[in-house]
């Protein structure tokens, strides 16, 4: 698909490779070298045949893309991948937008399967009802179009056995600012049980041990290659997340009482489970500035001693 295409080529041009961290962006000037080459290699991509996949106002219709599979033989996640674009006719928004629908089969464990796919569906409608209810994409007089606006939501299996499920979804757009946007969301759960994974859940001791871990990798990368806010220490909370965490209380802890009380709800998962070992992530602006981009800390699970008591690896 030429959408799928498009987003691939965008993201690779925007996100290089840092030794401090995992994705930098381009940002400035930069960005209006790395539109005219993806227009060129754009413009020979072809588009599949369309048909609608979701109803969402002031939208063309979707076109739906070829299926993939990802997982194993104990789970598999098969995604459909939608694209659309905004109204022709509504002269004040111009975008276009991509997401896949994602579908799980756990064999044997229906009950499962059916909490995952729940979860599953609640996020990506909320994306689509987000492109429908956002000002994403509003044209405003007297700005310069760089280049149409877009937002994709996709999706990655990152580990499906009979002990972990660990996912990833990626967010990315541009709408007409400085630069564009990049952020991952994880959901981890049990095989068995569909639970989301907590901290607790993994050991007594498992996020004290995980604060002590990743403050330890972000001061010797801190000292090598000066990658962090000059402060950056006192925000390490903020890359040590499960969920289960209230915003508002660290943002208070950690920059005072003025940020508080904000609405900020609850934290979202900062972190991944491999085969060896969990990644913690710092997005963007949390520990670093933008242009360092997306920096992951890699922890094995065997540095976590007697702290892990969960028999996940």
């Amino acid at each position: 698909m030429k959408k799928i295409f498009f987003a691939a080529v965008f993201a690779g041009a925007l996100l290089g490779f840092t030794s401090c961290g995992n994705r930098e962006m381009v940002t400035g000037p930069e960005m209006e070298t790395v539109i005219d080459s993806i227009k060129e290699t754009q413009s020979g991509q072809t588009t599949a045949g369309t048909e609608e996949t979701a109803e969402v106002p002031t939208q063309t219709e979707p076109t739906e893309g070829q299926s993939e599979i990802q997982g194993s033989e104990w789970v598999q996640f098969t995604t459909e991948d939608h694209e659309g674009s905004s109204d022709p006719e509504d002269k004040t928004r111009s975008y276009t937008y991509y997401y896949p629908t994602v579908t799980v089969t756990i064999p044997g464990n229906e009950t499962v399967q059916m909490k995952i796919q729940k979860e599953l569906d609640e996020y990506v409608d909320s994306f689509v009802e987000g492109i429908k209810n956002g000002e994403f994409g509003t044209l405003y007089e007297d700005m310069p179009v760089y280049e149409q606006s877009y937002e994709d939501l996709t999706f990655h299996v990152i580990r499906a056995d009979d002990k972990v499920i660990s996912l990833s979804w990626g967010l990315e757009g541009y709408d007409q600012g400085a630069h564009g946007w990049y952020t991952l969301y994880y959901m981890n759960y049990y095989t068995q049980t569909g639970e989301r994974i907590t901290f607790d859940s993994l050991g007594s001791g498992f996020r004290d041990k995980a604060l002590e871990l990743v403050t330890a990798k972000a001061a010797e990368m801190q000292a090598k290659e000066d990658c962090f806010f000059n402060d950056y220490e006192k925000s390490i909370k903020l890359v040590v997340l499960d969920g289960t965490e209230d915003l508002n209380a660290i943002y208070q802890e950690i920059y005072g009482p003025d940020i508080a009380g904000t609405d900020n709800g609850p934290a979202d998962p900062t972190f991944y489970i491999t085969e060896d070992g969990f990644v913690f992530e710092s997005g963007q602006y949390v520990l670093q500035s933008y242009a360092v981009g997306i920096v992951d800390f890699e922890i094995p699970a065997a540095d976590f001693g007697d702290d892990l008591t969960a028999d996940i690896f």
